[in-house]
């Protein structure tokens, strides 16, 4: 809401009726469809005028007979403030009162103006909102500039809204999804059912414009995962359709098994050792992962290899988050040793396979506070 604005203080209270001549209202946006909004105030400001003491409304015949013998237009006398004074003295009025407003989606600014016939001074008020209300307002600091004294207007019977511009025109929605006949879910409602082709959209049509939410099920193994908690749910979107929009939604549901696999693997190499490689089986790797809680935890492994007289020893050194610890995996000619431990958060894995040839080395880690199928625990 605007503060009422005037350009001059208010009146004293007058001891008979103050004249008021209503000119018109006008609409200073270029949009028609918003034209109906101008009936409406001038409805309400005539209705204000005509329930307060002391003010009296010229009738608009006799304002109709004065433009006629002038040949004057109502629409030019806001224009032409020399005329419009002079047309005022001709009513006897002692006022000319005016209006005019912007209207937007919803709310409307309506501002009131008032010019004295005697001294051609002028005041303005000015609200905004999309009830009557701010019509009410602005009639309530009109009055008082007429006459000293504020009434009210304004109140519960005044919340109805006075702009509606919005356009109806219904809109569509075009949900590409590969699942092969998975329930489809408008605003709660079922709908149907996806085509399992990408390229052939599930089209809902004739569609109010305004927020919806389209949701698609496919079983317990299928949907999204929610990071960094990972919890599971059906993929679902929020959208606001524009009047008239074809809206296009790709359906993102995934197989939750296939998501937290690629969640838990943090590393996962082999290679043969050899001279070749051994400065890769020397490596000390860094990493981190966000945990379920969204903290980031880093992680630090140094398997450290050493080679006794060809046979592969391996010393471990692990950290996850504050959490620290060492290891030893020596391998064994003719057979495969392997580590399996858990740290904190991290599970790690390593092997020497020695039963042929060539040593064979394999090492890994692992997230432990997720595994797959736990979206069925």
């Amino acid at each position: 809401m605007l503060a009422a604005q005037a350009a001059t203080s208010p009146a004293q209270k007058p001891v008979s009726a103050v004249k008021v001549a209503f000119i018109s209202v006008r609409n200073l946006d270029v949009d028609p469809r918003s034209d109906y909004v101008g009936g409406i105030i001038q409805g309400l400001l005539l209705y204000d005028l005509t329930r307060t003491p002391n003010v009296a409304l010229i009738d608009r015949s006799s304002l109709d007979r004065v433009l006629a013998e002038q040949e004057l237009q109502l629409s030019g006398l806001i224009e032409d403030r020399g005329s419009a004074l002079k047309v005022g003295g001709l009513l006897g009025a002692d006022y000319l009162v005016y209006a005019e407003y912007v209207a937007f989606a919803s709310e409307a600014l309506v501002t009131v103006r008032v010019v004295s016939v005697s001294s051609g001074r002028a005041g303005a008020f000015a609200e905004r909102g999309g009830s009557e209300n701010v019509v009410h307002r602005a009639a309530e600091s009109l009055v008082e500039y007429l006459t000293g004294s504020r009434p009210q207007f304004a109140g519960a019977a005044g919340e109805r809204g006075i702009v509606s511009l919005r356009d109806e025109a219904p809109g569509s929605v075009a949900l590409h999804s590969h699942l092969i006949r998975a329930e489809i879910f408008l605003d709660g409602e079922f709908a149907g059912y996806t085509t399992g082709a990408i390229d052939k959209p599930f089209m809902i049509e004739k569609l109010a414009p305004g927020p919806h939410t389209l949701r698609v099920h496919l079983g317990r193994g299928f949907g999204v995962v929610k990071l960094p908690q990972v919890e599971f749910a059906d993929w679902e979107a929020a959208f606001e359709l524009k009047p008239g929009e074809r809206k296009v939604l790709r359906d993102q549901t995934r197989d939750f098994n296939s998501v937290l696999y690629d969640l838990l693997g943090l590393l996962d190499e082999d290679l043969y050792y050899t001279p070749e490689t051994a400065a890769k089986a020397a490596k000390v790797y860094e990493l981190s992962f966000t945990d379920r809680t969204g903290v980031a935890v880093p992680v630090r492994l140094a398997l450290k290899p050493v080679d006794n007289g060809g046979l592969l020893e391996l010393r471990p050194e692990l950290s996850v988050g504050g959490l620290s610890a060492n290891y030893s995996l020596k391998g064994i000619r003719g057979e495969e040793t392997s580590l399996d431990v858990k740290l904190g958060l991290l599970r790690f894995r390593a092997s020497i396979d020695m039963r042929y040839d060539r040593t064979r080395l394999d090492f890994s880690l692992d997230r432990a506070d997720i595994w797959q199928g736990m979206y069925n625990d």
